[in-house]
């Protein structure tokens, strides 16, 4: 859609937290008030004693964030109070208010002191411009560049402005970039293409948007029909449109972002402008093409390896039931022998004729099995495997050829044969429906299974040529064979900064991630980092020699060390007794509860743009959400609630999407953020500890993130719901198959994290490790923290144990880190980091290939060196420190109890998602995390009040408690039931429920 002359970035709750004096605890009050030398002398220069306590703070509110604030005097009296009584002694005054030139002098002396500059159209904007045009070649959405804005000023110590004057810049960078967008794709689009997306919009096309929008649900030849017919519609128009898309360089996010709007709009989106109708569907055109190639990929490789398990499990039951038949005609093969000795039989009879009476007594195919036997031979295995294969020939000439014809490969060095073969197959069963001899490259089998692809007379079997060919495409996609067309097969490179840009801009780009490690000069970065890992290995060396480590190394039966890291026990502490106390809430009125605190509910903007400040939708959407979240749906919610199915229908298409129930998830964390106990969640001072888990969930129909597995699953089939978790928040979430390693999912979910929650420190399972993670997020300033499974068998793996002459125990690295090819392919690093901070693709995908891709591979050699160099100072750390292994088990353990709260709301009606899609499973699980967030936000609250009670009682026995708590908790919430969402009467009054406490008092 066309943005307006200021768009809507923050939410009016947003709003006055971001540009209202922040409110302080005891704590805080003490910390930003307190003053150095300077700031006293600057204080005491200012004769008005209403200026100085004003001006201390003014100076700590500024410290806090750095906005310029003009406060009434009521709004600040409790900070104006703490400061004559506890900053500047003295007596009170009476209330009054900063005149517009006191204001400007005390924030002048403000930023002398910070060092910071006000803020200047004159000298800023075009800078400011400047820097967030660079940042929509990324990611153009509003709240992301307010963001970045944010940054750049904080960066630039420059204070920040008025929200209208952000809201006008980001508005009109937003505008010009589409503007020129717009102004590019018309200037170079055809006539026919233009015609072609005009008839698209309108619903006049050979495919309509709606069959365009329909997708394969699984790999069954009917499904995949659809994807092929949508590729060979879309496939005459790719040409143009992938040249006028790369002309446009618009990162895989912002590409993503716009084709999303078709799907958005969906037969609305003729009401857009012709312009905007162009740039959606030309990148809708794109992303529906290189999904339909994906899926066509997906499907090819599914088939293959079906087809190939198939074969092997046939050809072994073959062989056996083979083997015992021919044991059974033993005796017809004698009667076959006798004929040999059968006097009867003429000597002059044709031997044909002998032949035959013999093939009578025994078939020819059972004789053979009768003479392996006799000879004490089975028929081999790959011999009844190419029978199988032979009997598959319509799966071959049918939907795969299909499939693979729409498929063009590419080859790295070790594989350009298999390339050059493939290729020379496409064009001959394009030309005439099979492989001819003159293509076929006898020298590509290997020795031993030429045998089974030639005739006996030494051509090869082209049908049985196809079926090799195929066969060596699924293990090669790995990145020695490529599909330059699909964005999960096209080779590492592609998915990087171009090498000219790369050369051109690098000290741009490197500037522009401000991440400190990339900017550093390589040599003093990497030796500081090997000098601080040599001087841990000999401080571990030294403790493990020195004190006890009974409990930490070493057992040693049999002369073998073995490592023993005891840490905090799995104690998923939910449903504190706090809550057992109070009244049962529903569900409904909860959401109620947290949507008056937050206002998560405007969050829910029509897909037009059209939403009315009435809020005439909002008992519908919490519906909803409710339905969604139990796994009901709106059907099922409409028959136990007072909604009609109808209206729920037609809000749920309007107003749910992931983008609006992303930005609600946002904003219930971000006030669980400002609540008084929220600081009281961090398991170290100062730090929040993330955890990132997944969490399996079965289906009810297929979809293509669907898969078996028997662990979880027995005979069905479910995804994995992956979520971010940060003190007791869940930040971030994405549902992926259950198939697919997590550990290639935690950069994105941490990267892709909206909320004002930031992670400092991310700790996973032994799923979460792979051979970059340490790395990539140690270079975007992160620390990972993971928890193995078998940590003795890592450390083992990492370093040896040795003793000196003297008999002390030597912590000693196994294998070197070659600091040298670090250094030597640091600019590959730079470029690996700085395209993951562009979205030059989305960044699973990325480190899905960096984690699957050998050690050797050129591009990463350098990386995994890096990542060994980072994860040893880990394990160190890990072995030497009790309380980081508490830390990180304390963090799962959040992760856990999470899960516990997410399955107990998806347990009403039976832990399974209905969504027919992936992108309806995908919303499912938004509304299921929207809801545990609400109800987390509902118990911190609670835990919020009891604090303050208890602080205000000095009752520290009681405090303690409060703090130790955790919000996870479901008791005091009713699940299921029949739901009212239409307000009858007052919401349910927190002081008043929590009366029954023991030692809580309101505190007003």
């Amino acid at each position: 859609m066309a943005y307006k002359e200021r768009v809507q970035i923050l939410s009016d709750a947003e709003q006055s937290d971001f540009y209202n004096p922040p409110i302080f605890a005891s704590n805080d009050q003490r910390f930003f008030f307190a003053l150095n030398d300077q700031e006293l002398t600057v204080a005491n220069k200012l004769r008005n004693r209403g200026l100085r306590y004003m001006f201390v703070v003014l100076l700590g509110y500024f410290k806090a964030k750095p906005v310029v604030l003009n406060p009434g005097f009521h709004q600040i009296k409790h900070d104006l109070k703490h400061v004559y009584q506890s900053v500047l002694l003295g007596p009170g005054f009476r209330p009054f208010n900063l005149s517009q030139k006191e204001n400007e002098r005390i924030y002048q002396e403000i930023f002398n002191l910070c060092e910071y500059q006000r803020w200047s159209i004159k000298s800023h904007r075009t800078s400011l411009v400047d820097y967030l045009t660079e940042q929509t070649k990324a990611w153009s959405a509003p709240r992301n560049l307010f963001d970045a804005a944010i940054e750049y000023l904080s960066g630039h110590k420059i204070a920040i402005p008025a929200y209208s004057t952000l809201q006008k810049i980001i508005s009109h960078v937003i505008n010009e970039q589409q503007t020129r967008l717009i102004a590019h794709i018309k200037r170079d689009l055809s006539r026919d293409l233009t015609q072609a997306l005009t008839d698209l919009a309108a619903g006049d096309g050979a495919l309509t948007l709606r069959q365009l929008r329909q997708s394969a649900r699984n790999f069954t030849g009917t499904e995949l029909e659809k994807e092929l017919a949508i590729h060979r519609y879309i496939q005459h128009w790719m040409p143009e449109v992938n040249t006028l898309l790369r002309a446009l360089s618009l990162s895989q996010k912002n590409q993503q972002h716009f084709a999303e709007r078709v799907d958005y709009y969906g037969a609305k989106l003729k009401r857009q402008s012709g312009g905007h109708q162009r740039l959606y569907l030309l990148c809708y055109l794109q992303s529906r093409w290189q999904q339909a190639l994906e899926r066509i990929a997906d499907g090819f490789v599914h088939h293959i390896r079906q087809t190939k398990q198939k074969a092997k499990a046939h050809a072994q039951e073959s062989v056996y039931q083979d083997w015992q038949k021919a044991a059974k005609n033993v005796s017809n093969a004698a009667e076959v022998l006798h004929l040999f000795i059968d006097d009867t039989i003429d000597q002059h009879q044709p031997f044909g004729t002998v032949k035959q009476k013999a093939l009578k007594l025994l078939a020819a195919k059972d004789l053979e099995s009768v003479c392996l036997f006799l000879n004490e031979q089975k028929r081999s295995v790959d011999d009844a495997i190419w029978l199988y294969y032979d009997q598959r020939t319509s799966l071959r000439e049918g939907l795969l050829r299909q499939l693979f014809l729409c498929l063009h490969f590419e080859g790295s060095e070790n594989t350009q044969r298999l390339t050059a073969a493939l290729g020379h197959a496409r064009l001959d069963l394009v030309a005439q429906g099979g492989i001819s001899q003159t293509t076929i490259d006898g020298r590509l089998p290997a020795k031993k299974q030429r045998p089974f692809l030639q005739y006996p007379s030494g051509l090869f079997n082209p049908d049985r040529y196809e079926w090799y060919l195929y066969q060596q495409i699924p293990d090669r996609l790995n990145g020695q064979l490529t599909l330059p067309e699909v964005v999960k097969y096209r080779s590492l490179d592609a998915d990087l900064i171009s090498r000219e840009r790369w050369r051109e801009e690098k000290v741009t780009l490197l500037e522009q991630t401000q991440l400190p490690k990339l900017t550093t000069e390589s040599n003093k970065l990497i030796m500081r980092m090997a000098m601080d890992l040599e001087i841990r290995l000999h401080d571990v060396s030294d403790y493990l020699e020195h004190d006890d480590n009974r409990n930490i190394i070493l057992r040693n039966p049999k002369g073998k060390r073995l490592w023993r890291l005891p840490a905090a026990s799995k104690k998923y502490l939910v449903n504190n007794p706090f809550f057992q106390q109070i009244p049962t809430t529903s569900v409904a009125d909860v959401l109620r509860i947290v949507d008056r605190d937050t206002e998560f509910i405007d969050c829910f903007e029509h897909v037009l743009g059209a939403q009315s400040k009435s809020r005439v939708h909002e008992y519908d959407l919490l519906a909803i959400l409710v339905g969604n979240a139990t796994n009901q749906g709106i059907y099922g919610m409409a028959q136990i609630s007072d909604r009609t199915y109808d209206q729920l229908s037609t809000i749920q298409a309007n107003y749910l999407r992931l983008e609006t129930l992303s930005a609600a998830n946002d904003s219930i964390n971000n006030a669980t953020a400002k609540l008084p106990i929220f600081r009281h969640y961090n398991i170290q001072e100062d730090v929040i500890h993330a955890s990132a888990d997944g969490q399996k969930f079965e289906a009810r129909r297929d979809t293509f993130k669907t898969r078996y597995s028997s662990k979880y699953f027995g005979t069905q089939k479910g995804v994995s719901a992956m979520t971010l978790i940060a003190n007791h928040a869940a930040i971030n979430a994405r549902v992926i198959g259950a198939n697919e390693h997590e550990s290639h999912y935690i950069f994105d979910l941490l990267m892709n994290n909206r909320s004002e929650i930031i992670p400092d420190v991310l700790s996973t399972d032994t799923h979460g490790v792979n051979h970059v993670n340490f790395a990539l997020l140690d270079l975007f300033g992160y620390s990972f923290a993971p928890r193995y499974a078998q940590i003795g068998r890592i450390i083992n793996e990492m370093f040896d144990v040795k003793e000196d002459k003297d008999q002390r125990i030597q912590l000693r690295l196994k294998k070197p880190i070659n600091t040298q090819r670090i250094m030597q392919h640091w600019d590959t690093i730079q470029r690996i980091a700085v395209s993951l901070k562009e979205r030059k693709t989305t960044q699973s995908t990325l480190v899905r290939k960096l984690s699957g891709y050998k050690k050797n591979h050129p591009l990463l050699e350098a990386l995994t060196e890096y990542n060994r160099m980072v994860k040893a100072s880990y394990l160190l750390n890990y072995i030497d420190d009790a309380s980081l292994r508490n830390y990180v088990q304390r963090a799962l353990n959040r992760g856990e109890a999470y899960h516990q709260l997410r399955r107990a709301i998806s347990n009403v009606n039976g832990d399974q998602f209905r969504g027919s899609s992936d992108e309806e499973i995908e919303l499912w699980n938004e509304c299921a995390r929207l809801v545990t967030n609400a109800i987390i936000y509902f118990n911190s609250s609670i835990l919020s009040q009891l604090l303050t009670s208890f602080e205000h009682q000095n009752d520290n026995t009681r405090i303690q408690i409060v703090k130790q708590a955790s919000p996870v908790a479901w008791y005091n919430i009713n699940l299921k039931g029949t739901y009212n969402f239409e307000l009858s009467e007052k919401l349910p009054n927190l002081e008043e429920m929590m009366r029954s406490i023991e030692g809580y008092l309101p505190v007003k």
